[in-house]
């Protein structure tokens, strides 16, 4: 199961580097040759190719569905994301779980945050990012503080600058704390896109923000360096 899993997992990012390539999913690379090598492993079961697009279609259809439906849905992606061996699926599953507005998904996405894989704890930043509430702004703070992967903390940040709120800038200034230069960038876009303020990309500036402190403004450029910065 797990073999045929992994091959089915090459052959989807394969399949997409072709559809790139033809321009779209019916082109002649899709249709001479992967379409037949789909069709030989259904013969044992569904690839994993067919399982993403399950998965993509039910994201489509999440909105027409009641409470009912969302529940129990999101019952049985909570449990693929506790058992599946594919984390390339595991992260679609929890981008699913993202759509769905039923507080049963919660518990998919609390998982998610702490899979060994950073793509899955990435798609769930993306999913906290789609959920809002409280919860989501309280899961993506703890993932900035604590996650060892700076592309995960990085998607993380960015999802906070979907919350308006004091204690998304609290997240956010732990983000400007790191050394990193690329996770302080993101915190400041959050910071700017959240609040009324512009202190330029001054790390600093949006410090003194954060802690509530009167804020050194950024000296504008001059003249002469905006007519340079222009060329």
């Amino acid at each position: 199961m797990i073999e045929r899993e992994n091959r089915s997992s090459i052959w989807v990012a394969v399949v997409y580097g072709a559809v790139l390539l033809s321009g779209c999913a019916d082109g002649p690379l899709h249709s001479l040759y992967y379409r037949k090598q789909w069709q030989d492993d259904e013969k044992y079961g569904p690839t994993l190719f067919t399982r993403l697009e399950e998965l993509q279609n039910l994201r489509r259809e999440a909105a027409r569905m009641n409470e009912q439906q969302q529940a129990q849905l999101a019952r049985r992606l909570n449990l693929s994301v506790a058992q599946d061996p594919s984390a390339v699926y595991r992260a679609q599953v929890v981008r699913t779980l993202g759509s769905l507005t039923t507080p049963v998904a919660i518990e998919g996405l609390q998982l998610a945050s702490q899979d060994a894989e950073s793509v899955v704890r990435i798609a769930a930043c993306e999913a906290w990012g789609q959920r809002h509430g409280v919860e989501a702004l309280h899961a993506l703070g703890a993932i900035v503080r604590s996650d060892e992967d700076l592309d995960v903390r990085i998607a993380a940040t960015r999802e906070l600058g979907n919350f308006r709120n004091q204690a998304a800038v609290q997240s956010l200034g732990v983000a400007l704390d790191d050394p990193d230069p690329a996770l302080q960038f993101r915190a400041v876009e959050a910071l700017r896109s959240i609040s009324d303020e512009d202190f330029g990309n001054s790390v600093p500036a949006w410090r003194q923000y954060v802690r509530g402190e009167p804020v050194d403004r950024p000296e504008p450029p001059s003249f002469v360096n905006r007519i340079l910065n222009f060329f």
